[in-house]
């Protein structure tokens, strides 16, 4: 059982403040990007099969690393995909409507800069919860 752990790590929920802790963000994203604040708030909303899910799709593993994020290699990674949507969008207006998509070879998210954590939340479990793989 601890050797099987050591490799495949554990079936614990994810841990979010390490994952955050590590997560490394490109194409123009930061910690405090709008859309950063609004997917980590969606994240933390999700239930644990969620997080594993969403873990799933971006690293193609719904195991954390045993030792922690700080352990993944390439780092779990938010790469801003640059969508316009109106201003208007913030209050009720037509927001982006890409879905975001993955590279799990780099585990990379490749996350569109949505203006609502409603709009994030439905195509973030929508893509989590589509079986697509490879």
């Amino acid at each position: 059982p601890e050797l099987s752990l050591l490799v495949s790590g554990g079936d614990s929920d994810v841990n979010l403040a390490d994952l955050q802790k590590h997560t490394v963000y490109s194409g123009g994203y930061e910690a405090g990007s709008r859309s950063i604040r609004l997917f980590w708030q969606v994240v933390s909303g999700f239930s644990p099969e969620e997080r594993k899910a969403l873990l799933r799709f971006v690293t193609a593993s719904e195991r954390p690393p045993v030792m922690g994020f700080r352990h993944l290699h390439p780092p779990f990674t938010l790469h801003k995909v640059a969508c316009e949507a109106s201003f208007f969008a913030l209050v009720g207006g037509q927001d982006v409507n890409r879905l975001p998509t993955a590279s799990t070879c780099f585990n990379v998210l490749k996350l569109p800069n949505y203006k609502r954590a409603s709009t994030l939340r439905d195509k973030l479990k929508l893509v989590i919860n589509s079986g697509a793989g490879f």
